[in-house]
């Protein structure tokens, strides 16, 4: 068993617009990090992981959630299934629990036209 703390979390600013809080799960089989969306992210295109699936529930707010080209509307409570290569991008004010497997990685995330 392992507990991260959520002082222990590590935040990243992706964007003016997107504040990531990730908790070290100590495993590269699966990851946890919570999003802070305020705005559009990207500012512009989309974004890939070109080697996880990503599991993202929509912890409080509500806004648009753009996968492959289709945007649907979300809010508190829904979740959201993002298989890898999939083209994403968020706008709103929203918080966002996003779990990925395997691991997330920054070297595998990357911003598309």
């Amino acid at each position: 068993m392992n507990i991260v703390r959520s002082n222990d979390a590590t935040r990243f600013e992706n964007a003016a617009s997107c504040v990531a809080y990730e908790y070290d799960t100590q495993t590269s089989d699966i990851n946890i990090a919570r999003i802070e969306i305020n705005g559009r992210y990207p500012v512009e295109g989309s974004v890939v992981n070109t080697e996880v699936t990503e599991l993202v529930y929509v912890e409080s707010g509500s806004g648009l959630a753009s996968v492959e080209g289709e945007t649907h509307s979300i809010q508190k409570g829904d979740v959201i299934s993002i298989s890898k290569e999939e083209r994403s991008s968020w706008e709103g004010s929203m918080t966002l629990i996003i779990a990925c497997s395997p691991a997330w990685t920054p070297e595998q995330h990357t911003t598309v036209s």
